[in-house]
């Protein structure tokens, strides 16, 4: 297993120190919150900075650029179902998908998350689940020819294992993998345990946090979840992929403003759980 953190920790920190921080703490790769619309985009945001500067900023830190993490889905409904079609993208989704790929082709990046997210309750779930299939294997495709891969995460309607599993499956393309959220799991009232096993060898990243017994974040091995057994799971499995830790400091304002303290105790727990013996 190899250990990254998301940039969430660290909103305002330029992608250079976020970099450094990674290197310093013992993080192998950085997973970096990407937005298309400037607006939105946090100081580390790849789409901000010229690729080969992107490339060489981890190169010389010695850090992988893992992930860009984007907020694409490819649910959105046409409506009205006919006429509609002037107006709406059946494509919804594939476009945005490819701009990052294309960014994390240039800048060296390994992954690029998106969702499936939620199906429209009011139409039959086989007109939904065909739109959703078809536009996340015009989205994977996207990666032919690059070094990239897609990851979906569970979200919406495929916030279970079983779920983002069976759409896995449907779109059957190789440059498709599984990202697990553990909190939108538990949020869907999954165990994160048993979610992993059911995703199995499509499972390439799994995120991590921490939160108290009213479901506020806090720093990792301070809050309820039993992360420690997860990690044991996971060793049982053989899993030989990314684990991504999110504290989200830009979401919540309110949370400890020391990224370096609390990335570098989070870095040290995990290797601690990463070493021990599967079954201990």
């Amino acid at each position: 297993m190899k250990i990254a953190f998301s940039t969430l920790a660290c909103p305002t920190m330029p992608l250079d120190q976020v970099a450094s921080l990674a290197s310093s703490c013992g993080y192998l790769g950085v997973d970096m919150r990407s937005f298309l619309d400037e607006s939105h985009r946090l100081a580390s945001d790849p789409m901000s900075h010229d690729p080969a500067a992107v490339d060489s900023i981890f190169d010389n830190a010695g850090v992988i650029p893992l992930c860009l993490s984007t907020g694409v889905s490819y649910h959105k409904a046409i409506d009205p179902p006919v006429i509609g079609r002037i107006w709406v993208n059946e494509e919804a989704g594939v476009p945005e998908t490819k701009a990052f790929v294309d960014c994390a082709d240039r800048t060296g990046t390994k992954f690029v998350r998106v969702y499936g997210s939620e199906l429209p309750a009011a139409e039959p779930r086989t007109w939904s689940m065909r739109r959703v299939t078809e536009r996340l294997a015009l989205a994977t495709q996207t990666c032919r020819n690059t070094d990239v891969r897609l990851l979906i995460e569970n979200a919406g309607s495929f916030a279970k294992a079983e779920a983002l599993r069976d759409l896995i499956d449907l779109v059957n393309l190789q440059w498709l993998g599984a990202s697990y959220n553990i909190q939108a799991a538990v949020n869907a009232g999954e165990c994160p345990i048993e979610g992993v096993s059911a995703l199995g060898d499509a499972l390439r990243m799994v995120r991590i946090m921490d939160v108290d017994d009213d479901g506020n974040p806090v720093e990792l091995g301070k809050g309820v979840y039993p992360l420690e057994k997860l990690f044991q799971t996971l060793q049982a499995m053989n899993y030989d992929g990314w684990i991504v830790y999110e504290y989200p400091k830009h979401w919540c304002p309110e949370l400890r403003d020391d990224a370096d303290s609390v990335l570098k105790d989070a870095a040290d727990l995990m290797y601690s759980w990463i070493a021990q013996p599967a079954g201990v």
